[in-house]
Formats: structure tokens, sequence, C-alpha cells
């Protein structure tokens, strides 16, 4: 499997995506997203899809030269039309938004719409935590059907509506809270798929609503499971609430849909609340009495959400970046396709 520095291959997904029709700034700004996610270790939201993000563009379905618009505003509330274009550029446009209202209002919501796929969630929310702002994100969407079965169900329905949170921790590193409702993003299956590996028991269903740990069958008419069973169903019909239904961006529930992500974020001014002084060092204070609990067995520490991936983006940015033969390959083929040099 190669081994690649981040900015290399950066630099060869931006020259992908320019080639394929986006401005340099677009290009140059989902490429930094999909490495950015490589980089932490959330391969599923890497270079894996690159591919992916180009079919759309052959199929229609994504216009990479578009940039989001403000459809609709009332005070603290926002919805942003992304045009059909890239999600990473209109998700870090309605993200700003909402930072901007908050520091207004004291709290903002903004909702994006006629989206593609934004990337790793996490990321968009963790800007927020820079301007001493907490933020919640709702995702919805994907492809034209759902990928994940209702619990106790047997067939695809609901999207796997991730769910993020961004919370600041005074001078050190923000918490960060992203995760999908399903048993897992369906990236990782994709992921296992392409390097030839099984999936542990409770991911998925075949298509004949059997569990099975080829990933293969995901691909072949089978469905993703909730996570933790009917709870995670429950957040999952929430966020198609949030991120669908309350933002008019739709839900593969129900038919007409358009494929697409809709995203609701809700950022919370900590100075329209409290000092944000005090709730530094509360904060503060929180996260160091988390991790200084007694580590179980088989633990060396205890870790707050998001420290692995910083300790990943910490290695992988002095090792670099190894891409599975399959992803690579792909973009290799990508980049001929285009008539884009790959020198590594």
């Amino acid at each position: 499997m190669p081994l690649l520095q981040p900015s290399t291959l950066i630099d060869l997904a931006t020259r992908i995506f320019a080639a394929a029709g986006a401005p340099d700034d677009i290009a140059k700004l989902v490429a930094t997203s999909l490495v950015g996610s490589d980089l932490v270790g959330h391969d599923s939201h890497g270079s894996v899809r690159v591919r992916q993000y180009l079919d759309a563009i052959r199929r229609g379905d994504l216009n990479p030269a578009a940039r989001p618009q403000i459809v609709h505003e009332q005070g603290a509330a926002v919805t942003v039309d992304a045009q059909r274009g890239f999600g990473q550029v209109a998700a870090h446009f309605t993200i700003n938004e909402g930072i901007r209202r908050a520091k207004t209002h004291g709290i903002a919501a903004a909702g994006l719409i006629h989206s593609g796929h934004v990337g790793r969630l996490g990321e968009w929310v963790e800007l927020a935590a820079e301007h001493q702002t907490l933020a919640l994100a709702f995702c919805n969407g994907g492809g034209p059907t759902g990928a994940v079965a209702p619990f106790g169900g047997a067939e695809r329905l609901l999207g796997t509506n991730p769910l993020a949170a961004a919370l600041p921790v005074g001078d050190e590193s923000p918490i960060i809270l992203d995760f999908a409702t399903s048993a897992v993003a369906e990236g990782k299956v994709r992921v296992a798929r392409n390097r030839g590996k099984s999936i542990p028991e409770g991911w998925i269903l075949n298509n004949a609503g059997l569990p099975s740990t080829n990933p293969a069958d995901l691909y072949d008419g089978g469905m993703l499971l909730p996570a933790a069973t009917h709870k995670g169903y429950a957040l999952s019909v929430l966020v198609e609430f949030m991120a669908g239904l309350l933002t008019g961006g739709g839900t593969p529930v129900l038919p007409g849909y358009t494929p697409g992500n809709g995203v609701l974020f809700i950022v919370l001014d900590i100075a329209a609340f409290r000092p944000p002084a005090a709730y530094d060092k509360e904060s503060q204070a929180v996260a160091q009495r988390v991790k200084a609990t007694k580590p179980a067995p088989g633990f060396d520490r205890v870790l707050l959400p998001g420290e692995p991936e910083r300790s990943m983006a910490a290695t992988r940015s002095a090792e670099g970046i190894q891409i599975d033969d399959a992803t690579w390959k792909l973009l290799t083929e990508d980049a001929a396709a285009l008539n884009v040099p790959v020198s590594v």
C-alpha cells in the first residue's frame, strides 16, 4: 500500500478535482478536507471518496463549480442552498454563517440543503469551537435510498445520519463528538471491502436480512444496522427530522427524494450564557477529572472524544498516510482519465 505525505495526496486530489471542472479554490478545499479525514484516521471519509465525487459529476448530480447561496434568513436562522455543489464547500460556508449569527444573537441555527456529501461532519463543528462557541450538527440523506434498516426491520430505509458536536475546553483542544447513528459509517464497510477484509458481526445484514461479515454483501442489496439497537434507531429518526424535514432538504424515507446531504448546525455563543472565563475554568476542570478516571483492565488511560484523532493526525503527519491498493488504483485511474500527472 502506498505511503504518501499529506501534502502530496492533497496536491493530487486538488489537480484531479480541478481537471473535473472545479475552480482552484474549491478543488483545494475539498481535497484538503478529504485528506484531513485520512490524516485523523477516518479513512471512510477520505481519499476513498474521490471516485464517488467524480462519478456524481459525470452523472450530472454534482456541479463542481457551484457555490452556496443563502435562500432564506430570519434573524438567527438561515437556510443555505448548496446548488448541488460539493458538500465541503457548502458546509464550510454554512457553519461560518452560523458562527457569525451566534455572535450576534447568542444562538443560531443554519440549515443546508441540496448539498453533495459534506465529508467528516466533525470537521465543521470544530471550526465553531475556535470562536468560543459550542456547535451541534445533524446530517441526513446520502444516496437515492436509505442504507440503514430501522430497529427490528429488514430493509433499507434510513440514512447513516451522523451527529457531531464541538465543545471548547479553555486553552486546550476541544472535545469533538462525531459518529453515525448506524452501527458504522458506510465508508468503513467500503474501506474493508477495498482491503479484502471481513467486518465484525452486528454491522450489516445481507439481502436476505441475515447477519453477515462480508462487506460485499452491503453492496449486493444488504443493509446497515442501527447503532446500539433501538437507541441508534431513535437518534436516526431525530436526524431525519432535524436535517431533512426542518431544513426542507428532504429524506430518503419519502418518495421523490433527491440524493444528497441535509445538514442543520446549531451554534451557541458561550458569552451569551455566562462569562467565558468561568466556562473555560470549569470546562478544563471537567476534562481533567474525566481523564483522571482510573482506567479499566486493558486500557492505559481514559481519553476524551477527539483525542484518538489528534494522536493519529500527529502520527500520520510524521510518517505519511497509507492508502490501500484499491483506493490508490482508483485515484491513479481517475488521474489518467483526466490527464493529471501522478508523481509520488
